[in-house]
């Protein structure tokens, strides 16, 4: 069997059984872009990108998660390929699911890349190409210098981080939502932040002022 046919096995399998999963991990419907929530935090996205200065000094390469720190979904569970873009410019998926990144993530990521920093993705994904298409049909690929997208172990894509950007891990920061790899990443030497409910301007800022006081 290769190692292609394992990967395809192993999605299907996950998706195939999410009813069984879902009572012990967080499921997409436990986050919800209230009407609201988004109007406000659109407004506190325009006053951030708009008035904060950037603080010193910069990390010398900015690492984000994806599932559940960039979206509200795991990409390998719970939405369904194919996926298109509508001619309204919404991604959906092939039941219909709208595909929508947590209210503040397009904004950020405008926002980091407009002030020069050099931004990374790294995500354990079992569904790589799903995860790549999505990337590509929200047009975020831009934002990125360098992607570590396959399943296994996170110090694994930050080792290839370091070998390709020539950064330090003493030089990295770190977003993410699961204890093991904050836990992992922080033991070879990046400042990594715990993100609870997907990336917001509040947590950004923290984990920016972070590095600066104490990485200086």
């Amino acid at each position: 069997m290769t190692a292609d046919t394992v990967s395809t096995v192993g999605v299907f399998l996950l998706r195939t059984f999410r009813g069984i999963i879902s009572p012990i991990r967080r499921k997409t419907s436990d986050y919800h872009l209230q009407e609201g929530h988004g109007q406000n935090s659109q407004k506190t996205s325009a006053g951030m990108a708009s008035n904060y200065t950037p603080p010193t000094p910069k990390p010398g390469l900015l690492v984000l998660d994806v599932d559940w720190t960039l979206w509200p979904f795991h990409t390998d569970m719970d939405v369904s390929p194919p996926f298109k873009k509508d001619s309204s410019g919404e991604v959906k998926d092939s039941r219909g699911k709208v595909i929508q990144p947590f209210p503040d993530v397009p904004r950020i990521l405008d926002w980091l890349k407009g002030n020069g920093y050099t931004l990374a993705l790294a995500s354990r994904t079992w569904a790589p190409s799903d995860m790549e298409r999505l990337l590509v049909l929200l047009d975020w690929n831009k934002y990125f210098s360098y992607k570590e997208i396959y399943r296994g172990t996170k110090t694994k894509h930050f080792s290839r981080f370091t070998q390709n950007s020539g950064v330090p891990y003493s030089k990295m920061l770190f977003f993410d939502d699961e204890d093991i790899n904050i836990h992992e990443i922080g033991n070879i030497g990046v400042m990594c932040i715990f993100v609870t409910h997907g990336l917001n301007w509040n947590l950004l800022k923290e984990g920016l002022e972070k590095y600066a006081k104490e990485r200086s």
